[in-house]
């Protein structure tokens, strides 16, 4: 392996093209997101950043590609759930998540919803649980995955409700079953969700974030309608490797927090269905702390590996 020259002893960093690998879909949100966030640093840097999407494996897949890598010019895409369930999740990782990821930016956190079918007559999260109460195990839920369903199998048990949890391979046919009242609640991204509410099939019962989001300026978060136990910590960011000096790593940060505050930008990214964060290192790392601490808390009340 080639000595990496300190910082000073360089040109100006980047010296070269930049890779982001993601660790999502092409086409999924994130990726979208990534995407957006490269295009502006390839402007902000004057070299390509381009974007390799290693999906699969709870983000093990993406997150072990960066880190054989070992390039001080590749970057890590991804949510803090591959820091704090995939270790939970996956029994033996390839590598260390605190000792080989370097959190540099706070980027954005998907806007995740409550979404209940029209063929199931309630019209706020209350309601819900009275009809679940009444019925129980005769309706049927899915989810996006880990986090949201962590959190709404937990939200379940708390409230003794019991609903069936149904598994799907494909990510589209969710909101197509919701619309059609085969499953008659679904716990994933607005992005995931708003077709059959855009068809009259289906309406949004909360915001499950802690602010509200933008394409959905009239919906409540599920903390201002009293469930703070629904609420997710979701967040993506931006990491570097230990090889990268501090000197790049803060340059990355300060680029990425200007680019966040970027009124076109964060338009655009709202548009998509993102909630925009700071940018800052320390919102990642207080993020990652706090979905930490509720990880904690959701495996004292239901298991983590087998959630239903």
């Amino acid at each position: 392996m080639a000595l990496v020259a300190p910082i000073s002893a360089r040109a100006d960093w980047p010296e070269r093209q930049v890779k982001l690998i993601v660790t999502f879909p092409p086409g999924s949100a994130n990726d979208a997101a990534a995407r957006i966030f490269a295009d502006a640093l390839g402007r902000k840097w004057g070299k390509p950043v381009i974007v390799e999407d290693r999906p699969g494996g709870e983000g093990t897949i993406g997150v072990g590609s960066f880190i054989a890598s070992q390039d001080d010019h590749t970057l890590l895409y991804t949510v803090g759930g591959s820091i704090t369930v995939a270790p939970i999740l996956v029994e033996k990782l390839a590598y260390d998540v605190n000792r080989d990821l370097v959190p540099i930016s706070a980027t954005t956190a998907i806007a995740l919803t409550l979404t209940v079918s029209n063929q199931l007559s309630v019209s706020s999260i209350p309601d819900l649980i009275e009809a679940l109460r009444a019925n129980p195990g005769k309706y049927a839920w899915t989810s996006g995955p880990t986090l949201p369903r962590f959190v709404f199998s937990a939200f379940l048990k708390r409230h003794d409700l019991k609903m069936s949890f149904v598994s799907y391979r494909d990510a589209s046919q969710p909101q197509a079953d919701l619309g059609e009242g085969r499953i008659q609640a679904l716990v994933t991204s607005w992005a995931a969700s708003s077709s059959p509410v855009q068809a009259g099939k289906a309406r949004f019962l909360a915001v499950l974030n802690p602010g509200r989001a933008a394409t959905l300026p009239d919906v409540k978060t599920v903390r201002e309608l009293g469930y703070p136990e629904l609420e997710i910590e979701g967040l993506a960011g931006i990491f570097g490797s230990r090889i990268m000096p501090q000197a790049v790593l803060n340059k990355v940060a300060a680029d990425l927090a200007a680019i966040c505050s970027d009124i076109d930008i964060r338009r655009k990214l709202e548009a998509g269905g993102h909630i925009v964060l700071s940018g800052t290192t320390e919102e990642l790392t207080t993020g990652i702390g706090k979905q930490r601490s509720a990880m904690n808390e959701l495996a004292k009340i239901i298991d983590i590996r087998n959630p239903q």
